[in-house]
């Protein structure tokens, strides 16, 4: 069966395209590696992920919102948005639990997703 990709799910088609990933390389890093590859690889894709989630809700709010609230709500949001990021990022680099090798690999799930899906995109236009 063929899922058309359109406007409407794009969304939804990143990111269970990114969970497949992100299960193919923890799944695979720890079968082929180590443990601490597949959960570099897991811990990456899982802040990039809900990363990607948390952008997304703000910007439906921010659009929703008179534009004179919408700048310091965004500003705001961008803020701790990225200081989880970062803490969370501080702790997993710190623990030595993790493969900072595979945490990069991991971080960049969203960034294949969407490369791959324009390139599928493009090639069913016939481009």
């Amino acid at each position: 069966m063929m899922i058309t990709i359109n406007e409407d799910n794009l969304f939804a088609v990143i990111i269970k395209g990114s969970l497949g990933l992100v299960v193919f390389l923890t799944l695979g890093g720890w079968a082929l590696f180590s443990l601490r590859v597949g959960l570099g690889a897991l811990a990456g894709g899982t802040i990039a992920i809900v990363n990607f989630l948390l952008i997304r809700n703000a910007l439906q709010r921010i659009l929703g919102q008179p534009s004179a609230n919408a700048s310091g709500y965004a500003q705001l949001r961008f803020v701790a948005r990225l200081s989880l990021a970062a803490v969370l990022l501080y702790f997993i680099i710190t623990s030595g639990w993790f493969s900072l090798a595979a945490l990069f690999v991991g971080l960049s799930v969203i960034v294949v997703n969407i490369i791959a899906f324009s390139l599928y995109s493009a090639m069913r236009a016939g481009g």
